[in-house]
């Protein structure tokens, strides 16, 4: 269950899971966000049918924002068969500058959770779990296992 958010529109630290019918629920207040669910829960298909069993959720869409421009998030490579995953989706494997590609097919933009985020050596995971000011803040985790396909 997600918590609830803070003076500054955002998750409290942590990683927090939540099923995807409360994702829903709690984030698909509009007819954007709503769009943008819709293109995070095609991804996320994709994902978990080449083995990918986390993603997590972060950026705008995960806060109080009305409209979020995209999401952003990440998701665990291990037992992920990426050369799958770029036979039938090369988007989610395409990192090209502002992942517009990914942006273009899906709403927003997933990163693979080990890799480098940024020169400090911080992966993806740890760097959504900060603001641009450095605090800390929540990011959601879903359970792909319990996705329906």
């Amino acid at each position: 269950m997600l918590p609830g958010f803070d003076d500054h529109g955002n998750l409290p630290p942590g990683i927090h899971e939540a099923p995807w019918s409360e994702i829903e629920e709690r984030l698909g207040s509009t007819p954007h966000r709503r769009r943008r669910l819709e293109g995070l829960l095609r991804a996320a298909q994709i994902l978990k049918s080449v083995g990918c069993e986390r993603l997590y959720l972060d950026g705008g869409f995960a806060t109080l924002k009305t409209i979020p421009k995209d999401f952003d998030g990440c998701w665990e490579s291990v037992g992920v068969d990426l050369q799958e995953l770029a036979r039938i989706e090369p988007a989610l494997v395409t990192f090209d500058p502002n992942r517009s590609t990914q942006k273009l097919k899906f709403g927003g933009e997933l990163f693979i959770a080990e890799f480098m985020a940024d020169t400090g050596g911080r992966t993806y995971l740890e760097f959504f779990q900060e603001d641009r000011d450095g605090n800390a803040k929540g990011i959601i985790l879903i359970d792909l296992r319990g996705l329906d396909d």
